[in-house]
């Protein structure tokens, strides 16, 4: 069970080490492509652990994929808002 949750702090420790690089790449355009290759990552193995027979295995398979869909998806909201920060007039 320890393990579960260590499993869990480092996946949400990743993901705000990636949202942390994306407001220092905001700028840049090198290096994006590799924010997206974890989270995709992250996905494939939370639905791997979902096809096993372990009910906690499962669980952490649902956690991970649930967990990287969000991530992609607040990725897309924060590419569309930091994309129009441009043509706000303060």
């Amino acid at each position: 069970m320890l393990l579960i949750y260590a499993l869990v702090a480092l996946t949400l420790a990743v993901y705000v080490f990636l949202l942390r690089r994306i407001f220092h790449l905001f700028l840049k355009t090198d290096g994006l492509l590799l924010i997206f290759f974890l989270p995709l990552m992250i996905f494939v193995l939370g639905f791997a652990l979902r096809l096993s027979r372990n009910q906690s295995l499962v669980d952490l398979g649902f956690f991970f994929t649930d967990s990287a869909a969000f991530f992609v998806t607040l990725l897309f909201t924060l590419a569309l808002i930091l994309g129009q920060v441009k043509f706000w007039k303060v």
